[in-house]
């Protein structure tokens, strides 16, 4: 399907990971130029890397900048220099996020201010700063939400889930405060995203979730980047404040 999005401009958080390198990739193959947000600089070099090889795509352009969502100055610089480089701003993916898994009992105060900061506080940070832009060009968001706000996890991710409970609750209400400026604002809901690691550290968690999906598997990023050009795009024009679960099936069984 051809979404559309040729010569737009996109802004990627949480760049450096799987997922978000997919979401850049994905928008990028359609013909979106893109900034890539990463959060680590440790994980810059390999974020410039996809932005060369993105640049070499039919009309895109695309920049690796370090941006850390819990920092206002680090924002703002790094959505200055993505305003020099392409001028405006048409979508805002909001994709930048951490997980940790513990009983309530034994979590740290700071792992569940850190999971807050980063997860809620920063997809409004950027927000915050996007909206003016977005007005302009009357655009749209995307955030990454999980299943695990609607359904919970398999023990021990309570504070995490309500992060993301907060994304969906957030999302919903700004794309109502919004809209009278023709911003759209949408967001995925994954289920458990495939990933080397996770099957290498977490075998029995992938069987519990690929035993209880309909489709008996987990979640590719490709997945969930397609969803994100979906609601990216006029052709899901109609669509602002839904939350749409991509989870294999897990969410309905």
């Amino acid at each position: 399907m051809d979404f559309e999005l040729k010569g737009k401009k996109a802004l990627v958080t949480g760049a450096s990971g799987n997922l978000g390198s997919a979401i850049a990739t994905a928008l990028a193959m359609q013909g979106v130029s893109v900034g890539l947000f990463c959060g680590s600089p440790n994980f810059l070099e390999p974020t410039k890397r996809l932005a060369q090889r993105l640049s070499c795509l039919d009309f895109v352009d695309a920049l690796a900048l370090h941006g850390d969502v819990r920092s206002e100055d680090s924002l703002n610089d790094s959505v200055a220099a993505f305003l020099a480089r392409f001028g405006q701003l048409d979508i805002l993916v909001n994709n930048a996020g951490i997980f940790t898994s513990s009983s309530q009992e034994d979590l740290p105060e700071e792992d569940w201010d850190a999971v807050m900061d980063i997860n809620v506080k920063g997809i409004w940070r950027m927000c915050r700063l996007s909206l003016p832009h977005l007005i302009q060009s009357r655009g749209t968001v995307v955030n990454i939400c999980s299943i695990n706000a609607f359904r919970p996890g398999f023990g021990g991710t309570a504070h995490y889930d309500a992060s993301k409970g907060a994304v969906a609750a957030y999302t919903r209400s700004l794309a109502a405060e919004y809209a009278p400026y023709g911003i759209r604002v949408n967001a995925v809901a994954p289920g458990l995203i495939d990933a080397v690691r996770l099957r290498d550290e977490a075998p029995d968690l992938v069987a519990r979730y690929e035993n209880r999906a309909a489709l008996k598997r987990l979640v590719a990023p490709e997945d969930i980047a397609h969803v994100v050009a979906f609601l990216a795009s006029d052709a899901s024009r109609a669509m602002t404040g839904e939350i749409v679960a991509a989870d294999c099936g897990y969410g309905m069984m």
